[in-house]
């Protein structure tokens, strides 16, 4: 019961509330578009939703990596066929709104709050249900897991990918199948996420090669799947379409936009009201203490997720756009937000009470953003003085389902707040 309250817990956040529009939206639902409705990888018809396409042979494809747009395949097939069962053109723009809002739900959603679920199930295992409550909620709902959950960015089903990966491996049960299954797909959902995705195997083989090897064979499906698509793309299973995409030169020319890491770019990455990842998710401030308490009690897990933090961290420095355009928080930080969403569980554990603030803090920012606008332009360098401060003045904010059914704005926001307050009373008050 527990667990089903804290997948809820989750889950009616990441879905109570959509933001559609966008270039990284655009060329998934494009893809979804062209797959159900035209039969095909070619994006050619749904150019206008993206800029964000591969040029390949004269046609456009998507250029992201493949399984969040795969994940999302079902439940848009259906509402497709509904939509034109009912005689809904499904290219119109009321219907694009809503087969997007119910295959994000129940694909980069469903992910995300399952990734949750089994979060906190480790963290509780470990650290008991006080903690596991004010981490998970803070990580999940605090950090830029929850705004990304609401979108078809890959984003929020990376973390939740990656979370499971990591419940599988460092669980009190060897679960290295689904760990490697889990970090197989967050691969294939963002490529970077392959760096944590190694340490983990890594850490496997300095307990037991055999793990290792297990959870190395279930990661196979995902790496199929990476080549299928290159393959059925390009003709060639070894090429991405990533770098194939004729607005975004640095792609093409460099390395995939990989060149040598510029450290310039790490204060800003944590520390600033611009991009940092502290600033606008103070949450995990805490894996300070808690990295020091992993020194303490398991030397080797500490080494896990300060190498994972780092290498993610050196490799979007390395990266010709760190700062991810227009967005919110560093995004492509999202596959170290895991590791340090664990270590981050042991400081609260240790300091509850600043924890609890923290957490709460957190909430409440990405509470503010989810409700306006989950992009800020990259050209505003103060976007919580500049931007959001200014939509709140000038009551300028998203809708969500509340408000499309009628609710006034500050009664709509109820619903997404009671069921994590509920979750976190039926999960204290269970049975230690």
């Amino acid at each position: 019961m527990r667990y089903a309250l804290v997948f809820l817990a989750l889950f009616v956040p990441f879905t109570y509330f959509n933001h559609s529009e966008g270039w990284n939206q655009g060329v998934r639902l494009a893809e979804l578009h062209a797959v159900v409705l035209k039969h095909t990888l070619r994006i050619d018809d749904y150019i206008s939703y993206t800029g964000d396409r591969a040029l390949i042979d004269g046609h456009y494809y998507s250029e992201k990596a493949p399984v969040m747009a795969l994940a999302a395949l079902p439940s848009f097939a259906l509402t497709v066929w509904i939509q034109q069962a009912s005689g809904i053109d499904p290219d119109s723009k009321a219907a694009r709104r809503w087969s997007e809002w119910i295959s994000t739900a129940c694909s980069i959603g469903l992910i995300a709050a399952l990734g949750g679920v089994a979060f906190f199930a480790l963290i509780d295992a470990r650290l008991g249900a006080l903690t596991a409550t004010i981490a998970t909620f803070g990580v999940f709902l605090g950090s830029i897991a929850w705004p990304y959950a609401a979108t078809l960015f890959a984003h929020a089903g990376t973390i939740g990918l990656l979370a499971i990966a990591l419940w599988g491996v460092l669980g009190a049960k060897r679960r290295d199948l689904i760990a490697g299954l889990a970090a197989g797909f967050a691969v294939s959902s963002e490529y970077p996420a392959i760096l944590p995705g190694a340490v983990l195997g890594l850490y496997l083989a300095t307990l037991d090669p055999r793990r290792m090897l297990r959870y190395g064979l279930a990661t196979l499906p995902a790496a199929a799947l990476i080549l299928l698509n290159n393959y059925a793309i390009s003709g060639s299973p070894f090429k991405l379409s990533y770098g194939s995409n004729p607005l975004f030169p640095g792609l093409t020319t460099r390395n995939y936009g990989f060149i040598a890491p510029d450290f310039n770019a790490v204060p800003s990455l944590l520390f600033s009201e611009y991009r940092g990842l502290l600033f606008w998710n103070p949450v995990f401030l805490m894996a300070i203490p808690g990295l020091f308490m992993l020194w303490k009690t398991d030397r080797r897990v500490m080494s896990l997720v300060a190498v994972s933090f780092a290498i993610v961290l050196v490799q979007v420095a390395s990266f010709y756009t760190p700062f991810g355009g227009n967005a919110i928080g560093p995004r492509y930080l999202s596959p170290a937000i895991p590791v340090l969403a664990f270590a981050s569980a042991y400081g609260i554990k240790r300091f509850p009470e600043m924890g609890l603030i923290l957490a709460v803090i957190s909430i409440a920012l990405m509470a503010m953003v989810i409700s306006i606008a989950i992009d800020p332009p990259d050209d505003v360098l103060t976007p919580l003085q500049s931007f959001y401060v200014v939509r709140i003045q000038a009551h300028r904010f998203a809708d969500n389902l509340g408000t499309l059914l009628g609710l006034p704005r500050v009664v709509s926001m109820i619903v997404p707040i009671t069921f994590p307050v509920l979750a976190a009373w039926r999960a204290l008050r269970a049975p230690q």
